[in-house]
């Protein structure tokens, strides 16, 4: 079974946010980036953290064990 990791990481932070239709995700080289829509940062990430890396936990469990990837949130930067 090949899951693509694109898929997999839409497929798991649509089930997260309140807003699954704003969830956007794409890919620059090993990094698997997320952006989600305003005020939801939150929610992805969870508490401590605990959301983001389950979610980068089985994004890696489903990919090739020859490709480190990695997720990342993109969220916009306060000035």
């Amino acid at each position: 079974m090949n899951t693509d990791p694109l898929d997999l990481t839409l497929f798991l932070a649509q089930s997260v946010v309140d807003q699954p239709s704003q969830v956007r995700v794409s890919r620059r080289g090993p990094t698997v980036i997320v952006r989600v829509g305003p005020g939801e940062e939150g929610r992805l990430i969870g508490r401590q953290g605990r959301v983001i890396q389950a979610i980068r936990t089985l994004v890696r469990a489903a990919s090739d064990p020859r490709e480190r990837l990695n997720v990342d949130l993109d969220a916009p930067r306060k000035a």
